[in-house]
C-alpha cells in the first residue's frame, strides 16, 4: 500500500548510524498524527511503502552535479 505522507527528505547518518528518510504524514499512522515526521521504518513497520522516488533523489543530485 502506497504510503499516506510527503517525502521530505534525507537526515545525514552520523558515525555509526545511516542516514534516515523522512516523510510527513497526511493522515494518523499508529500513534503518530497528521503532521508528524516520521520514519521510512515507521511507515513500513505499518504496512505501508513509501515511494521509490526518494531512493532516486540523491543519486539524481549527484548526477546533476557532476554534468555542471
Amino acid at each position: 500500500m502506497n504510503a499516506p505522507a510527503i517525502y521530505l527528505g534525507l537526515q545525514p547518518g552520523f558515525k555509526h548510524l545511516p542516514p534516515i528518510e523522512l516523510y510527513n504524514l497526511l493522515i494518523p499512522v499508529g500513534r503518530h498524527p497528521v503532521g508528524s515526521t516520521v520514519s521510512r521504518k515507521t511507515l513500513e513497520a505499518h504496512g505501508f511503502m513509501p515511494s521509490s522516488f526518494a531512493h532516486a533523489m540523491p543519486n539524481q543530485s549527484k548526477s546533476n552535479n557532476r554534468s555542471a
